[in-house]
């Protein structure tokens, strides 16, 4: 089902637009005081009003000649919550003034008791009035869109007990009611109703600034009351039972019994305080109205705001950067009335009348330095405009900005080039950038058309090793000047460069062999060689100096270092392969083992060998001197030949595998190398230094010869005598090979070299 508003009754339904009722609760309660209220009423109305004139507000204004016992009825039409509307009546003879409700107005038509709050509207119901009288009344914003009746009464109704005008005479009226707009800054705009020795708050708390014109229009319709602003603080002294002695005394209006004006000037110990309009209907103070009757008074709170544009920035300066982003605000212009919204503030920027921006703030930068004069204007919300002015001025008053993008010091060595850039910027204009190396400007530039610069640069041999300062300097249109700095560490990163060297070298072992190389360095006023032999072993030796010796005592390749350092302490390594080699022999030397067993046998057999001579000497002394001195010419001795040799020392000597063995039976003597010890025998017997060694080989010819006298044969000597040089100590040596013996190894007599001899 639809609900139409005017169908609705607003104390028990909610409805707006055709919608259903929202507030059952308001609904309960409102029947719950009918019902309570139905004590007042008479169980059987005395009838339903069918004598009373009905209007409405479109045929305002109007007049009737109200009869005795009839009413007229104005239907005001359904009315916005807040809405305003302003009456006027004039009458010849008392009669009562009603206000209802639509949902009300069937208690009063049918005759049942109506003077209740629940009701009839009281603040705007007026009985015995006679006169002419004005009054506002602001429509209640406890309900939603509600449909009013203003009734003008002229009966004695059932119930009234004598209260208010009860008809008995024809009455002349003239009404008419008006919508007011209200005008800008209206805090409040209504009847207000206080019962005697009470008072009531019109309006409050509201806030104003300093210099805020606070007004006051008063109209009584009944009573004489006083009218006091009043603090959030005094009031509740006031109204909890104290006297009116502590109020606003020069806002006062006091004794209220027709129109009155007042306006007061906020002063600063107010501003922003929390303020209060009281109608008061209490006795005193002195001068003010009695309050023993029900006062009613329309009162009018307007304001007359201050409008005083205020300029504020963070710093409040007289003076600003070139460049510099200022921060400008309009929120500390008077506004605790809303006198002026967020679109009503603007900005002229260079005086030329035409506004730059809008809104409370601003934030700008003047490129230049100049004189500024920065205008706020605001418009009110009533429409006035009003301006503020601003002198600034706008100087250079910082340096420019310069950064070489360089993190740390910088190593550079001579001849290399560095090259830097860096950035700069300035707040106004750049007039020129310099590079300086050491304090002498090395790069400079007047035409600046970027932000930033590059600087290239090399040190020369001219430059000292150590540091070394490059500064960057930007100096702006106004002469200041920044710089940054660079420290540039020029030392020496080259290493020492070895001149063309013989990097492999042969020699044999036990030769000493000079090392020698040479380094250049420019950058460095003197070099140190170091040379390393046998490195990483325990025989690691270590040597200073452009030029050394060394003798190595084992054969192959060996590794010699030599390393080079500058001043710097930077070093190049020169490596050079040494190839110890053994002396040249046609055969691999023996087992170490082998030449101890060797020694050993010759010492055994050496001993033996000496025994035997001694042996011998002793016979043939003694032979001599027993055959009486007989004497007999030695021929001269010449080698035995090898079949004697082999003979005299047996004839399983290794050295002759192909010689098959005799079967004579031999002296135990040791299986030694014959033909070694034979010819070490001969090459001996040829020098004159060693006689022992000839005594000795001849006493064992000898010996030899005795034992085997029988097969003495003396053999002319043939060329298979092999005359040779020894391989390792290089010392000569003859062997006699036999004629079925071509070829053959024998031991050297000195150093005991295994040679090959032979007679091809």
């Amino acid at each position: 089902m639809i609900l139409h508003e005017r169908d609705c009754d607003t104390i028990q339904k909610e409805c707006r637009n055709g919608s259903p009722m929202r507030n059952q609760s308001a609904s309960i309660f409102a029947i719950l005081l009918l019902l309570l209220s139905s004590s007042h009423i008479h169980a059987e109305s005395k009838g339903v009003i069918t004598n009373c004139i009905n209007s409405d507000i479109d045929n305002l204004p109007g007049t009737w000649d109200l009869e005795d016992q009839s009413c007229v009825r104005i239907d005001l039409g359904e009315l916005e919550q807040n809405t305003v509307l302003s009456f006027d009546i004039s009458t010849s003879e008392e009669i009562d003034i009603i206000l209802f409700p639509s949902n009300s107005l069937q208690v009063y038509l049918n005759e049942q008791s109506y003077r209740s709050e629940s009701v009839w509207q009281s603040e705007s119901t007026f009985e015995s009035f006679n006169g002419d009288g004005e009054w506002h009344w602001t429509v209640p914003d406890d309900r939603d869109k509600t449909r009013w009746y203003l009734i003008i009464d002229n009966f004695a109704h059932p119930g009234d007990e004598g209260q208010g005008s009860q008809g008995g005479q024809e009455v002349e009226i003239s009404f008419n009611t008006q919508l007011i707009i209200p005008a800008a800054f209206t805090l409040s705009d209504s009847i207000v109703r206080v019962e005697t020795n009470t008072q009531s708050i019109a309006h409050g708390p509201f806030i104003v600034d300093a210099g805020t014109y606070v007004q006051i229009f008063a109209r009584t319709m009944e009573g004489n009351p006083d009218i006091f602003i009043m603090t959030e603080t005094q009031m509740n002294l006031y109204t909890s039972g104290g006297t009116a002695a502590s109020r606003i005394i020069e806002a006062d209006m006091l004794l209220v019994s027709s129109e009155r004006y007042q306006p007061w000037l906020v002063p600063e110990i107010y501003e922003g305080a929390k303020l209060y309009v009281i109608v008061d209907n209490r006795a005193g103070p002195g001068g003010g109205g009695a309050g023993t009757t029900i006062a009613g008074v329309t009162i009018t709170i307007t304001l007359d705001p201050i409008l005083n544009p205020v300029i504020s920035t963070i710093d409040n300066q007289d003076s600003y950067n070139v460049g510099e982003v200022i921060s400008f605000s309009a929120l500390d212009t008077p506004n605790r009335s809303n006198q002026v919204s967020e679109s009503g503030y603007s900005w002229d920027i260079n005086e030329d009348g035409i506004n730059d921006f809008f809104g409370p703030y601003l934030d700008y930068t003047w490129p230049n330095p100049d004189n500024i004069s920065l205008k706020l204007n605001i418009i009110s919300t009533s429409g006035i405009i009003t301006s503020k002015i601003l002198p600034i001025e706008i100087v250079d008053n910082s340096p420019p900005n310069a950064s070489i993008s360089v993190d740390g010091d910088i190593q550079k060595g001579f001849d290399q080039t560095i090259l830097i850039s860096a950035s700069f910027s300035d707040n106004w204009g750049i007039d020129r950038t310099e590079w300086l190396v050491d304090g002498n400007i090395e790069q400079s530039n007047y035409s600046i058309l970027e932000t930033s610069s590059s600087f290239s640069f090399v040190f020369s041999s001219e430059y000292s090793s150590g540091e070394h300062l490059i500064e960057f300097i930007v100096t702006d249109k106004s002469g200041k000047s920044s710089n940054d700095v660079v420290k540039v560490i020029l030392s020496d990163i080259t290493p020492p460069v070895f001149r063309e060297y013989s990097n492999s070298i042969s020699e044999d072992v036990g030769v000493p062999i000079s090392f020698q190389v040479t380094a250049d360095d420019s950058e460095s006023s003197g070099i140190t060689y170091t040379w390393i032999f046998n490195q990483g072993s325990d025989d690691q030796v270590q040597f200073s100096g452009m030029l050394v010796t060394y003798d190595f005592k084992i054969t192959g390749a060996q590794r010699v270092i030599c390393i080079a350092e500058n001043d710097a302490g930077l070093s190049s390594e020169a490596e050079i392969i040494v190839n110890i080699l053994q002396p040249t022999k046609e055969e691999e030397d023996l087992d170490p083992t082998f030449f101890k067993i060797l020694i050993i046998i010759v010492l055994i057999t050496f001993s033996i060998v000496v025994v035997k001579i001694i042996q011998r000497r002793v016979r043939v002394r003694s032979e001599e001197l027993s055959n009486d001195n007989d004497e007999e010419n030695i021929e001269e001795n010449h080698p035995p030949t090898v079949d004697e040799q082999k003979q005299m020392w047996g004839e399983n000597s290794s050295m002759f595998p192909n010689q098959p063995p005799s079967q004579e039976t031999q002296p135990l003597i040791p299986d030694i190398d014959i033909e070694a010890l034979l010819a070490g025998s001969q090459a001996k017997s040829t020098k004159s230094t060693n006689q022992f060694d000839d005594d000795l080989l001849n006493d064992l010819m000898d010996e030899k010869i005795n034992i085997n006298t029988e097969n003495i044969v003396k053999e002319k000597l043939s060329n298979r005598l092999i005359t040779k040089n020894c391989s390792s100590c290089n010392l000569l040596f003859s062997v006699q090979l036999p004629e079925d013996i071509d070829l053959a190894r024998t031991a050297c007599p000195k150093c005991g070299s295994i040679e090959e001899v032979s007679i091809l």
